[in-house]
This record gives C-alpha cells, structure tokens and sequence, in this order.
C-alpha cells in the first residue's frame, strides 16, 4: 500500500510543481510589468516585515527606517507575494527531491547530489544570515559575497550535468538528477530574485531571471513528461519520417528560447511601448534606430535602472527585433505544424492544431499588446502564453525523442 501511495505521490507533485511554477511566472510578470520590481527597498523581507507593512503606523515607520525609498502600497504586496510565492516552489522543489531521493538505490550517486544541494542551500542560508547586517558600507563586501555565491550556483549546476552526462541513467537515476538539477535552478532563480532587487533591476539580471523562471517551469514539466506521459505511437511506416522532424523541432524550441530571451530583454529595459503602433513603429516601417545602444550587455551596476535609462532609439531598437523574432517563431512553429499534418496520425494531427492553436493565440495577445496600448492584464497573459508556447513545443521533443512503432492493432 505505502509503494502505492509513492507511486502516485511523485506525479502529483511533479503536477502541482508546474502549475505552482506557472503561478510564480505570472505573478513574477504582474510585478515586473507593474513595475513593482523594486516595490521592496530589502530583500527577503519587505522594509523589515515577513508580509509588507500594513495599516498607518507601520507604514510611518518604513518611511522613516526607509527614507530614500518610501513605501508605495500597490507595489509592496505584488513584489512580496511572488517572493512567497517563489519560496514555496523552493520547498516543493526540496520535497520532491527527498521523494525521488527514497526510491533510488544509488548511494553513491545520491551522496554526490546530496552534497551539491547541501552546499548550495547553506551558501543561501549565510547569504539570508547577513542580510541582517546590511549596511552601506558593507555594501562592497556583499557585492563580493554574491559574485562568489553565483560562482558556486553555477559551480553545483554544472557539476550536476556533468554527472548526468556520465550516468548511465536508469529510470530512478535519471529522475534522481534532474529533480537535483531542479533544486539547484530554482536556487539560483531564488538569488536572481534577490539581485534583481540589490542591482536596482539592473537589465541583465532581470532578464536572467525571467529565463531562469521559464526554465523552472520547463524542467518541472520535463519531470512530469517521464512520470506521466506514454510514449507516442506511429505506424511503422511515420516513424522514420517523425524522426526527421527531430532537427527542425530542436530548432524550433531554441527559436522559441530566443524569443523569450528577446521578450525579457523588451520588458527590463521598458522598451514595450516605444512602438506604440502596428505594423509600423512610430509610424514608420524602418525607424531611425540604435541597435548597439538597444543590446549593450555590458551597461554597469549602479544606477537605478527602474523605468530603464535607454534613450527611444534604443529601445525602438529592441522592440523591432522582437517584433522581428516573432515573425521568424512563427514561420517555423508553423512549418513544423505542417509537418506533423504530413504524418497523417491522429495523434500528430492533433499536436499540430494545438501547436497552432497556442502560437495563434500568443500572436493576437501580442497585437492586442500594442493595439490596446499595453494593459497590464493582456501583458500578463502574454507572458503566460510564452510559457504555454515554450512548455508545448518541449513536449513535442520529448515525444519525438521517445516516439515507439504502432503495434498492428494498437490504435
């Protein structure tokens, strides 16, 4: 009976992993487009409360323990919420973990990965520690001490796809090191949270945290597909031609990567709305634009990029080039729709309508962006159908990579 209940326990934790990380990725982009980003001057509380400051006489006091930033109550809860919110996906992570962790029997492998995940808890533990003692004059010293601790991060996640690159992986090992891969990412994204708030939502961290919470969700989806989905089925005589789909459906997903890149990058330098028209930008086909200034990945630390600091060209720059993207993502979504349609498999059929479907909708959420001028809830949506977008095209690699020959009679 207790094996029965762990079967089923992973899988619905797997499953509640992706919808929770889902929820964090909306609630992170409510934030961000609500430019809430720095809506708490301290991180992880928020001016020194577990919540946020409630009623007249916390507040009062925030603004004077607070007196350069003070509180601004429509951003305090939104920027708070998403840090609990993203918390809790941390605890989840470590749950599941500890689950796949009691149905492997690979001790040494499990120490290995124990070990990793060990120290990279405790260097997020002396970093929260510290924080208590934060000063401006220590600011140099913690500068430091995060640059060290994005080195282990990055350290402890390289090490754990080494070792999954040397595994032989069976089902439970495999399992094993991507729910420690998880564990590690959604640490990281956790200190990308905290540097997007200490660097004044410097660009370049912003926007790795935006990919850092897509690829959290990914990979939570990634563990769900190997507990819960069937391998897909084709005739005998399809499955050479799926097979030759694989390629252009790798590219499609980097594509799709890309784009996401490039809607991160829009959005953490404010450039959304410097084509406030469509088809043209600033009603011009081609505008006078600065594409060195719009991709500058070496802007410094130090100013408060809050509302970002680009001049209009730049950004007209940046939101071109998404525009741009978008075109491109959707010329090859589509022909690897076509593609599948040319199986002539139900089950192919049907993944091409919903591929369709997804991208569809991703593209009228973004002209309704622009055409509505940029509500709040219509970007959030947008956001939202990227990750739809992104989850759906992983699972059509997935089922290409793990696709099986119809038995005569299955279907």
């Amino acid at each position: 009976m207790a094996v029965n209940h762990h079967k089923h326990l992973l899988p619905s934790l797997a499953i509640l992993a992706v919808v929770s990380a889902f929820i964090v990725i909306a609630m992170g982009a409510y934030t961000r487009l609500a430019d809430a980003g720095l809506g708490c001057p301290d991180w992880p509380t928020c001016y020194g409360h577990v919540l946020w400051p409630q009623g007249a006489a916390e507040i009062d006091q925030a603004n004077i323990d607070y007196a350069v930033t003070p509180v601004v109550v429509s951003k305090t809860w939104p920027e708070q919420v998403h840090r609990l919110l993203a918390s809790s996906l941390g605890l989840l992570s470590l749950t599941i973990l500890l689950v796949v962790s009691r149905q492997s029997h690979h001790r040494s492998l499990k120490r290995k990965i124990h070990g990793l995940v060990a120290i990279l808890l405790l260097a997020l533990i002396v970093r929260i520690a510290l924080t208590a003692g934060w000063t401006i004059s220590d600011q140099a010293m913690y500068d430091s001490f995060d640059i060290i601790l994005m080195l282990i991060s990055l350290t402890v996640m390289s090490l754990l796809a080494w070792l999954a690159y040397r595994q032989l992986k069976p089902r439970s090992e495999g399992l094993l090191l991507l729910a420690a891969f998880i564990v590690a990412a959604v640490i990281l994204q956790g200190l990308f949270g905290m540097w997007t708030v200490t660097l004044k939502v410097w660009p370049q961290v912003v926007t790795g945290h935006l990919l850092g919470g897509f690829t959290v969700v990914a990979l939570f989806w990634l563990l769900s597909l190997h507990l819960v989905t069937t391998p897909w089925h084709l005739n005998a005589d399809k499955v050479s031609s799926a097979q030759s789909l694989q390629t252009l459906a790798i590219i499609a997903l980097l594509v799709i990567i890309l784009q996401v890149a490039l809607g991160g990058w829009t959005t953490s330098n404010y450039a959304a709305v410097a084509c406030p028209d469509f088809p043209t930008c600033q009603n011009s086909w081609w505008p006078s634009m600065d594409f060195q200034q719009g991709f500058d990945i070496t802007q410094g630390i130090g100013p408060n990029y809050l509302g970002g600091v680009m001049d209009n060209a730049a950004r007209m720059a940046i939101h071109m080039a998404h525009r741009i993207g978008a075109l491109i993502t959707c010329l090859i979504v589509i022909m690897v729709a076509v593609r599948l349609l040319r199986l002539q498999q139900r089950s192919s059929t049907r993944f091409a309508i919903l591929l369709l479907a997804v991208l569809g909708t991703q593209v009228l959420l973004g002209l309704a962006n622009i055409i509505l001028h940029f509500p709040i809830a219509v970007a959030v949506a947008h956001n939202a159908m990227a990750a739809i977008l992104l989850l759906t095209m992983i699972t059509l690699n997935y089922r290409l990579q793990t696709l099986q020959t119809m038995e005569y009679g299955h279907e």
